[in-house]
């Protein structure tokens, strides 16, 4: 009758291993045998295998003083612990990218839970493997999981002249990997590398990026991809070493970007406010052309009062203009000052010259465009004094107008008028009637006559 109940813990698997390891194991027709040990009985025996998952037989599993363990599959709860040499255990490794939690191995009868280089490397392997699926832009398989990329890697790193492409079987034979150094602390360089883009912040993916490229550096030497994943844990060291090197030109690279973002930024604030107090000059200064508009188009002198008031005026708004333009020169030179000042605090920044070159370029764009706004200054408080003077020229011809007008009307009435003195003859034409047409006289006139008779 058979038993099977897995109870697997460290102490229960601890006990198996030393049944084992302290009887003189032996393989024999797929089975393992040991001696039955005289310590124990065999009731503890049989606790400690089905312990460990082990289907116990009552009347196979102990015979004449041994007891025999069977390797197959099926006397197993789960996966068998008993491996024949590293190489069969590496070649479930090699296809899992996973070393079991327990193991036992009967040729140098070592186990799980014993340090020695053959479990080291056999944890390398797989951090590894794990570690490069991570970095790489295509797996096969690309399910997630321990076997993600455990078949094919594929890589497209881009470096500043062109664009590199590997493709390898992240694998080796176990004659190979035996080989590979671990005792520098190889397997907590790669778990260490592999924290670095799996913490979880906004940098991991600059971590990663730095990290292919170091990678790319390691294997750009092999002649061939099937060279790649030996080379790699062979280069556990250097690629961490190159890996923070690249790191920390990407921390250095990015403070410097971080300084030339904050040099336009102050660029852009410095042409804004240059700018901006050019176009406040500019209309004040068109106060002047626009007031002689309205002088010439709208306003009427007619008297030399009016003129001088309009003149006074012109006056008046012209040297408050030329003030305010004064006023804007001076901040002009003081601005570029407080470039001057301003940029030249980064070139005592050692990181790079690219630092020195930005701001003392930037130093001239602004100090060439405060110059330019300085010269526009001049030539518009040169403007706004010859508009004036050409307001008031233009106001004295209006004044005068009015006098040349008046005195030419006054030469064409003298001409155009007769004098008073000459008297101008009328000629009185007395018309002449036929003798026998009747003079018709009206009553009035007639009565006029006979009263003048009467008083004769």
């Amino acid at each position: 009758m058979r038993q099977r109940i897995l109870k697997m813990n460290d102490d229960n698997f601890k006990k198996f291993t030393d049944l084992l390891q302290k009887n003189s194991p032996s393989i024999t027709d797929g089975e393992l045998k040991i001696t039955l040990p005289s310590n124990i009985n065999e009731k503890e025996v049989k606790q400690i295998l089905l312990d460990v998952g082990y289907s116990f037989d009552e009347v196979k599993t102990i015979r004449s003083s041994y007891v025999n363990i069977s390797l197959r599959a099926g006397s197993w709860a789960g996966k068998g612990l008993i491996y024949n040499n590293w190489k069969d255990l590496f070649a479930i490794v090699n296809s899992t990218s996973k070393l079991p939690s327990y193991f036992y191995i009967v040729e140098g009868n070592a186990a799980s839970v014993n340090d020695t280089d053959e479990n080291e490397v056999l944890k390398l392997f797989c951090e590894l493997r794990k570690l490069l699926a991570k970095l790489a832009d295509q797996c096969d398989p690309h399910q997630e999981g321990c076997a993600k990329g455990s078949k094919r890697l594929f890589y497209i790193i881009e470096t500043d002249n062109s664009v590199a492409k590997y493709e390898f079987e992240p694998t080796l034979t176990w004659d190979e990997l035996k080989r590979v150094p671990t005792k520098n602390g190889q397997l907590s360089l790669v778990k260490k590398l592999d924290s670095r883009i799996t913490s979880g912040d906004s940098q991991d993916s600059e971590r990663k990026s730095a990290m292919r490229s170091a990678f790319h550096e390691i294997i750009s030497t092999c002649s061939s991809h099937l060279d790649i994943f030996k080379k790699t844990l062979n280069s556990i060291e250097s690629f961490n070493k190159r890996y923070e090197e690249h790191h920390d030109l990407f921390v250095r690279r990015f403070s410097i970007n971080k300084v030339l973002h904050e040099i336009s930024e102050k660029d852009l604030t410095y042409t804004s406010k240059i700018n901006e107090i050019l176009s406040s000059a500019q209309n004040k200064a068109l106060t002047i052309p626009g007031a002689l508009i309205v002088i010439g188009a709208v306003m009427k002198i007619d008297h030399l009062v009016d003129g001088l008031a309009v003149a006074i005026g012109m006056l008046i708004t012209t040297i408050i203009v030329h003030r305010s333009l004064e006023v804007y020169n001076s901040t002009f030179v003081h601005i570029e000052k407080q470039v001057k000042t301003e940029f030249e605090r980064y070139d005592v920044l050692s990181e790079t010259v690219e630092i020195r070159q930005r701001a003392q370029q930037t130093i001239e764009d602004l100090s060439l465009l405060l110059k330019k706004a300085k010269q526009n200054s001049k030539f518009m408080k040169r403007s706004i004094w010859g508009i004036c003077i050409l307001a008031l020229l233009f106001i004295a011809i209006v004044l005068s107008r009015p006098t040349i007008n008046e005195n030419e009307a006054k030469s064409q009435q003298s001409v155009s008028e007769p004098a008073s003195d000459v008297i101008t003859p009328i000629d009185v034409v007395t018309p002449v009637l036929p003798s026998n047409v009747p003079i018709a006289v009206s009553s009035e006139s007639a009565q006029t006559k006979s009263n003048q008779g009467e008083n004769k």
